[in-house]
């Protein structure tokens, strides 16, 4: 595995939740490992650029929160890596699911880290909607990071 993933990206879709941050911590572990550089992905449906246009729709409340709110959850999973792994951050607007396959695409990524919603022998049926599509649609290595 070794040959397969030194040097390359590990993706990992936050959105705040305890179980993205199992993720970016555990992605942050095999970074280190493999001399890796973790990508953080926060999908909304929408953002600033979304409501562009003469008259605005999106209420300030919604549309203006995107930013702050990502760059929070960007902190709060970076604040988990271990020192010197290196990471960037990305905001996009779309279907969750659908974004999360397309950056997989653009990038190339090595290695896909989520969370897991819940810690279940069932894992099928409590995987989550995310997480079960890009298990089976992701063209890459996928890991789902789960309780310890």
């Amino acid at each position: 595995m070794k040959a397969c993933l030194e040097h390359a990206r590990i993706l990992v879709p936050v959105d705040g939740s305890a179980g993205a941050l199992r993720a970016a911590r555990t992605a942050g572990v095999i970074a280190s490992v493999m001399h890796c550089t973790v990508d953080f992905l926060y999908v909304t449906p929408f953002d600033e650029s979304t409501d562009e246009g003469d008259v605005a729709w999106l209420p300030e409340s919604v549309a203006g929160s995107t930013a702050e709110e990502s760059q929070e959850i960007f902190s709060a999973a970076a604040a988990l890596l271990p020192e010197g792994v290196p990471h960037s951050s990305y905001h996009r607007a779309g279907a969750v699911t659908e974004e999360i396959l397309r950056f997989i695409d653009e990038t190339e990524s090595g290695l896909v880290v989520l969370g897991g919603r819940k810690a279940s022998r069932v894992s099928g049926i409590l995987l989550g909607s995310v997480t079960q599509a890009v298990l089976e649609h992701a063209q890459t290595r996928v890991l789902v990071a789960g309780r310890t």
